[in-house]
């Protein structure tokens, strides 16, 4: 009678112990790999059709403009507060580039909200323990997700930090040693939440982006 008494907790606390360290063949990197492959199509796409659509004759404000005939510039982005005007500036680049990353942050933002305050699954789904609520993201016996949230949480921070880290680097405005180590070290964090199932980036994901 005793030997039936044994809680399932107790045996999810024993399995998430033993893989906690180790990632396992089922991790949500190799689930999610579909879908961030497809969210850097998306994002490059999305890009594109904003910077196509938008009209030529779109004049920026000139502090983000390169002047003309400027030899201190040398090809890069000249930022200055004289008068000086320039009526062939086109940053529709940089239009595009902020209307990407918006779609990703709003994307990020609801969706924690909604799991937070409205579903309240991270505290229904999860193992409320400390151990559960970190590495607790895992399959159950039906072979769903515990908290499919968090790795679409997870996943569109890996998708937004890689994408912006490399399309920063033709942003002089963005590509600054902060904002790039700041994106490297998201996308590293959201990388190794997804290969070690960890679900507390949901608490963490306003701080990083």
């Amino acid at each position: 009678m005793c030997r039936v008494t044994f809680s399932p907790q107790i045996n999810n606390n024993v399995d998430m112990k033993s893989k906690q360290h180790t990632p396992s063949s089922s991790s949500a990197l190799r689930r999610m790999t579909p879908f961030i492959i497809s969210g850097y199509v998306v994002n490059t796409i999305l890009y594109l059709s904003v910077k196509n659509i938008l009209p030529s004759t779109l004049v920026a404000d000139e502090q983000y403009c390169l002047p003309s005939d400027s030899e201190e510039s040398n090809g890069r982005w000249f930022f200055n507060n004289n008068n000086t005007t320039n009526d062939d500036c086109d940053r529709r680049d940089l239009f595009s580039f902020q209307i990407v990353s918006l779609v990703n942050l709003c994307f990020l933002g609801l969706l924690g909200f909604y799991t937070f305050y409205i579903t309240k699954r991270i505290s229904k789904a999860l193992p409320q323990t400390p151990q559960g609520r970190y590495f607790g993201n895992s399959i159950n016996v039906s072979g769903d997700v515990l908290l499919k949230e968090a790795d679409y949480i997870n996943s569109v921070i890996v998708i937004f930090q890689g994408w912006d880290f490399i399309t920063s680097l033709f942003f002089e405005e963005h590509c600054t040693m902060i904002m790039m180590t700041h994106h490297a070290l998201a996308f590293i964090c959201g990388f190794f939440c997804l290969l070690y199932d960890v679900s507390l980036i949901l608490l963490c994901n306003v701080c990083l982006v």
